[in-house]
């Protein structure tokens, strides 16, 4: 099951799963329902040319095992932040908007951990094998 808000260019959609504790007759606990984590759905567009440059900067910090990496475009819809503590955790923040100056604004915080870089650095060097940034400015 699923509700709704809905607005003239945007959509949150929240999926009610399942009771979390279906054998619970708390009134605490029993009346708690699962929902999906976070999920964005839009089109907007990112330069190669970012996701170069946040491509190298991750490199980087994997490197230096310290550091602050963030990925940006010009429309704004799209910001996500990354700082590396001494100990190889993560704390990432994020923030999507659509339509870009108006539209829904959704935010997270997580914090990941070093081991999880190497992942993310392949997928964003297939990426920019596959679209290479195009000329100079």
């Amino acid at each position: 099951m699923k509700f709704h808000l809905l607005g003239e260019k945007a959509k949150v959609e929240i999926d009610i799963i399942a009771r979390e504790y279906p054998n619970s007759f708390d009134y605490w606990d029993g009346n708690k329902v699962e929902i999906p984590g976070y999920y964005v759905d839009f089109i907007a567009s990112l330069r190669t040319d970012d996701i170069r440059d946040f491509l190298n900067d991750l490199k980087l910090m994997n490197k230096d095992l310290s550091g602050k990496v963030i990925l940006k475009n010009l429309d704004s819809f799209i910001y996500f932040e990354c700082e590396m503590d001494k100990l190889g955790h993560i704390e990432w923040s994020g923030e999507t908007c659509y339509p870009t100056g108006s539209g829904a604004v959704l935010s997270f915080e997580f914090v990941s951990n070093q081991s999880y870089l190497d992942d993310l650095i392949k997928e964003l060097e297939n990426i920019i094998s596959l679209y290479p940034v195009i000329s100079k400015p």
